[in-house]
């Protein structure tokens, strides 16, 4: 199963960066084969619809089509079990 993951933050760097390692990991461990690409938060309506997740650091403020999960437990831990669930399941559904 190979599905397309948009990771954004504000810089489009930083956070994102170690976001999708995390997620790309724990997805190999669950069969699912992602391809990805980093994004600003900005560039994300431009980006809706053309991947299976966008998964971002920051508040989005504008709607989106594409499902979308906070990635902030990710970076501070509390939480980041369950939001890696909830992308698998998100993913497989």
């Amino acid at each position: 199963m190979k599905k397309q993951i948009i990771f954004a933050c504000s810089s489009g760097i930083a956070t994102s960066t170690v976001v999708a390692e995390k997620v790309v990991d724990y997805c190999k461990d669950h069969g699912i084969d992602v391809t990805y690409q980093q994004a600003i938060i900005g560039e994300l309506p431009s980006l809706d619809n053309s991947a299976d997740l966008i998964v971002a650091t920051s508040q989005v403020e504008t709607k989106l089509n594409t499902p979308f999960v906070n990635a902030l437990p990710i970076i501070t831990g509390v939480g980041e079990q369950e939001l890696l669930d909830q992308i698998i399941k998100l993913l497989k559904g």
